[in-house]
This record gives structure tokens, sequence and C-alpha cells, in this order.
């Protein structure tokens, strides 16, 4: 793999080109020799001669509106400069470190930033690759991964920089596993991280969970000295998660209450005695009823692991042979999942949901990750699998 060397400036170049605030504005050219744009968006408190913080953003399709807009809120509350490639996507490593590299130099050379506020956001393949160049600057104040977690290179993967990640995933998201197990890996590290879970797909979060995870990140700079954030501020943000908490267990949604009230705990316990949480905490989890819940969810990831391996597993025997494919074998397997599905659990609904969009990607994915070029064979079995996994009822 080639290796990058990722530009950071400091910028003493007087701010050169005017641009509205509270807008979305696309297409701001990086360079004329190769064409690259950027989408941008600066809060209302933006000030030219001052630092700002910012985040860049990775949309895994190269789109910056649809990047920037989850974002907004946070950059509003936190006035974060936003800054969304559009040329970075699910691809080579190497060529979007390029396209990465060109677009921080022209940041730095032409707006001033906080060096010590610099986040990096992605969604799926873009949330590997935001944490992929956190891990090879350590220069970066937070990460927020959205619906995925690490590359699968060892050299992207966090071992002991000193950024804070959080993890943002909604919980019919087909990475949802790999996010919880994200989690596990970096608390095992003692890595400053969290995970913001919600009833959601493999999308962009909506911005009332992004901003979830600004105010976490912004905890965690007033923690490391990097702001000094005033109490009342610090107590809000605590109340967010506190009363998210609350409902969740008054609506019996067991796991997003346990999630809210050990975000509590770890996030503010050196600001609040937090007795009350840790209380409610225990009683849920000696409860009959949340232990219940957690056997029953352990054997549907267990189910979910193994319908994935051999459905996935066949859809790649069947892309090599594809003038051999059995197609009653498939509508035989997808009608036991319809099967499966009446099942009136709610988390097995969410595992199937997982799983399906799990077969989509796989089978849309197999044609652009072969070394050869798909023959109009593989792409109608690629495209019928597509067809039966989402089939109209």
């Amino acid at each position: 793999m080639q290796r990058v060397v990722f530009i950071f400036l400091i910028c003493t170049a007087t701010f050169a080109q005017n641009y509205e605030t509270g807008k979305i504005i696309d297409s701001v050219l990086v360079s004329n020799k190769t064409g690259e744009t950027f989408t941008m968006y600066l809060p209302n408190s933006f000030d030219p001669d001052s630092e700002s913080p910012i985040v860049f953003i990775f949309d895994p399709g190269a789109q910056g509106k649809r990047g920037i807009r989850p974002f907004i809120k946070a950059s509003e509350a936190y006035g974060y400069m936003l800054v969304c490639s559009n040329h970075t996507k699910n691809g080579p490593y190497d060529r979007n470190f390029e396209i990465t590299n060109r677009l921080f130099e022209f940041i730095f050379a032409n707006f001033k930033i906080k060096q010590n506020e610099m986040y990096l956001s992605g969604f799926s393949g873009g949330s590997r690759l935001a944490s992929a160049i956190a891990v090879l600057t350590n220069q970066i104040a937070g990460v927020v991964g959205c619906g995925a977690g690490f590359s699968q290179e060892q050299a992207h993967i966090p071992t002991f920089q000193q950024f804070s990640y959080v993890g943002v995933c909604g919980n019919r998201d087909m990475n949802y596993q790999e996010m919880i197990h994200a989690k596990g890996y970096l608390q095992k590290l003692n890595f400053t991280n969290t995970l913001i879970t919600y009833d959601g797909n493999h999308t962009w979060p909506p911005d009332d969970q992004i901003i979830k995870a600004f105010d976490w990140l912004e905890i965690q700079a007033h923690l490391k000295g990097i702001k000094n954030k005033e109490a009342p501020e610090i107590y809000k943000s605590y109340e967010k998660v506190y009363h998210a908490a609350l409902k969740e267990q008054e609506d019996n949604d067991l796991l997003l209450a346990v999630e809210n009230y050990e975000r509590a705990i770890t996030t503010y316990h050196s600001f609040y005695k937090l007795d009350s949480i840790s209380d409610r905490l225990k009683k849920i989890h000696n409860s009959k009823s949340y232990k219940s819940l957690l056997k029953s969810v352990s054997k549907i990831f267990d189910k979910e692991k193994e319908l994935t391996r051999k459905l996935t597993t066949r859809i790649f025997e069947d892309y090599k042979n594809p003038n051999q494919i059995d197609i009653t074998w498939w509508e035989k397997e997808l009608n036991k999942l319809e099967k499966i599905n009446k099942n009136d659990d709610p988390e097995t609904k969410k595992m199937l949901e997982r799983l399906k969009y799990q077969l989509f990607a796989t089978s849309y994915a197999v044609n652009q990750i072969s070394t050869t070029k798909s023959n109009e064979k593989q792409k109608e079995l690629t495209g019928m699998i597509r067809k039966l996994v989402f089939r109209k009822k």
C-alpha cells in the first residue's frame, strides 16, 4: 500500500473569498488541475477572522450535499465548519487518501482552522475511510463512524491513538453487530468511545442522532482540556441522555435504556453524583425481562451470523458458476425467511431486515470486487437475487 502523508497546514493566508453562511454551498473547486470539488456549510456564527472547528465528512457515493445535511443542526449548535468531498467514495483507499490530502491542503491554506478541534465522520465505506485517516494521522480530535466500523487493513485500525470515537448505527442496519463488536474492541483497549444506536436501517443517521454524537464529543473535548465549557451546558447535555433513557425505560425499550444509562454514567460521572442512575441500571440488569431479552438477542445474533454465512457464501459460489444456478434453491431459502418474518418478535424482524440488506449489498458488491468484468449471466444472477430479496408482495 502506498504511504500517504496527510497535510495539516497552519493557515496564515487571509480569507480570500466571502462565502455565504447558513447555506449549503456545492461544488467548491479544490484544484483546476484535478477538477475535484467539495460541498461546504458555514454556520451562521462563522467568523473568517477566527479559527473554526471543522468536521470533514465522507459520503460513500461522493454526494457532498447528502453527507452535509445530517450535520447542519450540530454545526449551528457548536459552530462547526462542514466539508464533504464530492469525489471520495467506496473504493481503493490510496485513491481516497490522495483526494483527501488535496482537500486538506486547500482547506488549511484558505481557512483558519482550530488544530485541536478537527473531526472526521463518514457513513458506511466513508466511516471506514474516516477512521483510517484518523488512525494514520493521529491529529484528529474525534471520529463519528456511521453504519460501519473499521477498514480491514490492520494499519487502519485504532490501537494507541488519542482521538475519541463515537459509533452511530441503526438497529436494522446490516452492520449493527459489527458496530457492537467495534465498541467491545475499543473498550478492551481503554479507547475513549461510545456507541449510539437507534431505530433505523443502513442510511445516514438523522440529524438528532448526529447531534447526540457531537454532544458526547464536546464533553470529551472538555475532559481533555480542549474546551472550557460552562457547567449549565454540561448539565444540559447530561439531561438529554438521562431523559432519553427514562423514556426508553418507560416504553420498555430496555436495550436503548441501558445504553443511555451506561453512557450517562461513563460520560458524566466526573461532574455529578449518579447513584440514582446506577440504581436504575442495576434494577434493569437484575430483572427477568432484561435477562430474557439478552438471551433472545444472543440467539438471534447467532442465527443471523449462520444465515449470513450460508447465503452470502452461496452468492459467491453461484457468481462463479452462473450457468449452474438453481433458482428454486433461492426461492426456497427466501421463502423460509418470509415464514420467520411472521414471528411477532420485534428483534427477529430487525434481524431479518439486516440480513436482507446484507444479501442485497453482497449481490451488488460482488460485481464491483470481481477481478474480471462480470458477464451478462453473472449480472442477471445478481439482479435476480436482489429482486427475490425485496420482491413485491
